[in-house]
């Protein structure tokens, strides 16, 4: 495990958005319609003498009106308006000690990320330009998308001015292709670990390093322009695309991937078969690449276990602007690795080349956001899509309104609102952890408490990852009532369940 600090230098803090600061109020009128871009522009305009808090907690009243009214559209703008004003107006320092304790808490930490990090005494604000501010504050699809897409892994001092030099690149251009920077710049905040794309191939014959932000971005700009993706890049949301712009094949095996292997969406599968599988390497028990080049083109002349068929698959997928996961897997016979891939119908297929006869239960893939590896439920969800929905937008949105009326002790409020979240989408994980926080802050009692988390776990029953999670909460609530025998009996059954479950 590799524990991060940080350091900072003395600067002078940035604290407005112009000089003097001044109130901002928005009429019940105006809080009742999502705010306008002229409105926007005006507040972040230099004249306007208006501090990043002015701006949050105007917008977060003009909320407030706008959820009495279940005004949910104008809600959720508000809502927007007043995180970024919260997260730009943010200490640097604070925002990476927090991200530092998540990434340790966490555990992923790696060999390859920096051991310090030097910040300033300033808001992150100062990182950005004023351009770049107003573009994604008035852009209500990147605001959704970038703060649905964020986690306290994502190092946004990084991911911030990475987003800034691809707008000030090309506004025009960042504005029609917004969701594709954004998983750039969420990728390349760290670089990638030693063992990725795969632990079976040496540093030195494939790079743990990515090329520019800037670069990538320019990439997969020029392929999907010049039709050479199967997916339009521009009809695909941020959370796939980051499984396209991950690509570990540098630009020119990408491009001979686009140029001389052309598959379809109905035949990619085949571009895992393609490698000829080596049982003399199986037989010499030669697990890692010994070759003195690890290129797609060689990988194709001469072969590979499972691993390179994998890893060829995916890059293929990629370089034609296809989603692909590889995963790593072992069952009851020894290690295997397969491939999935988002196809035309934007439907994930998860298991090409994973072996039904083997059994093989469970796989780990990576998330390139994060470097660690896609948890069991982030698969499910990635393949149902609902994310994407409407229903799940405005859970979202309420959600955010039961923080912020959290934030301030306005319990029952924010209660209430986190209810809604979860009655608009059931499968909203955050919602429900947030109705559990706040039934315990208003003391519900005990039999309440259970029967929430109970609901909870029903809702989310086809995720044994999250149904053990909320199952297990709700036998600890037991104990809390002294009930330890039937505590006990839950217990055993919960373990019997997932143990008769798995068959690796």
């Amino acid at each position: 495990m590799f524990t991060l600090r940080f350091a900072f230098g003395l600067v002078l803090i940035f604290a407005s958005l112009g000089g003097v600061m001044r109130a901002l109020e928005v009429t019940p009128a105006e809080a009742n319609r999502p705010p306008t871009d002229a409105w926007l522009k005006q507040v972040l305009s230099v004249g306007s003498n208006l501090s990043w808090t002015d701006v949050e907690h105007a917008s977060i009243d003009a909320a407030k009106i706008a959820a009495q009214g279940n005004r949910t559209s104008a809600m959720g703008r508000w809502l927007q308006v007043a995180q970024w004003a919260r997260l730009l107006s943010s200490d640097q320092r604070q925002v990476t000690n927090r991200w530092v304790t998540a990434m340790n808490s966490a555990r992923l930490g790696h060999a390859n990320i920096p051991r310090d990090f030097p910040v300033k005494n300033e808001a992150l604000s100062a990182l950005v330009s004023a351009e770049f501010v107003a573009a994604v504050m008035t852009s209500p699809d990147f605001s959704s998308s970038f703060f649905q897409s964020l986690t306290p892994y994502d190092y946004l001092p990084k991911v911030l001015r990475i987003l800034d030099q691809i707008y000030l690149s090309d506004p025009e251009v960042f504005r029609q292709y917004d969701q594709l920077a954004l998983p750039i710049a969420l990728i390349h905040d760290v670089p990638p670990p030693p063992h990725w794309p795969h632990g079976q191939v040496s540093p030195g014959l494939v790079s743990r390093t990515l090329p520019s932000a800037l670069r990538v971005f320019e990439f997969w700009v020029k392929a999907d322009r010049s039709k050479m993706t199967l997916h339009r890049l521009t009809n695909l949301a941020a959370s796939e695309l980051k499984f396209v712009v991950d690509a570990a094949a540098p630009f020119d095996e990408l491009v001979w991937a686009q140029q001389k292997q052309r598959y379809t969406f109905a035949n990619l599968p085949r571009a895992y078969d393609a490698i000829a599988y080596r049982t003399d390497r199986i037989e010499r028990n030669e697990y890692d690449w010994l070759g003195g080049t690890y290129d797609l083109p060689t990988i194709l002349a001469v072969g590979g276990i499972c691993i390179d068929q994998g890893y060829y698959a995916c890059q293929i997928g990629k370089a034609r602007g296809v989603p692909t996961l590889l995963f790593r897997g072992a069952g009851m016979d020894g290690r295997h690795a397969w491939f999935g891939y988002l196809d035309a119908q934007k439907k994930w297929q998860l298991d090409v080349g994973r072996y039904e006869e083997q059994k093989f239960v469970a796989g780990v893939a990576f998330d390139p956001q994060t470097w660690g590896d896609v948890n069991d439920h982030e698969l499910a969800f990635l393949a149902e899509r609902f994310r994407e929905l409407p229903r799940y937008r405005q859970s979202r949105a309420w959600l955010q309104m039961a923080r912020e009326y959290l934030r301030e002790d306005s319990i029952a409020a924010g209660l209430a609102a986190a209810k809604k979240a979860t009655n608009l989408e059931p499968r909203h994980v955050q919602a429900w952890d947030t109705v559990v926080v706040a039934e315990r802050a208003v003391e519900l009692s005990e039999s309440d408490r259970e029967f929430t988390l109970r609901q909870a776990a029903r809702a989310l029953q086809h995720y044994p990852d999250l149904y053990a999670r909320f199952q297990r909460d709700a036998i600890m609530v037991l104990r809390e009532r002294g009930q330890t025998s039937r505590a006990d009996h839950e217990e055993r059954q919960l373990a019997r369940k997932f143990n008769s479950d798995r068959r690796d």
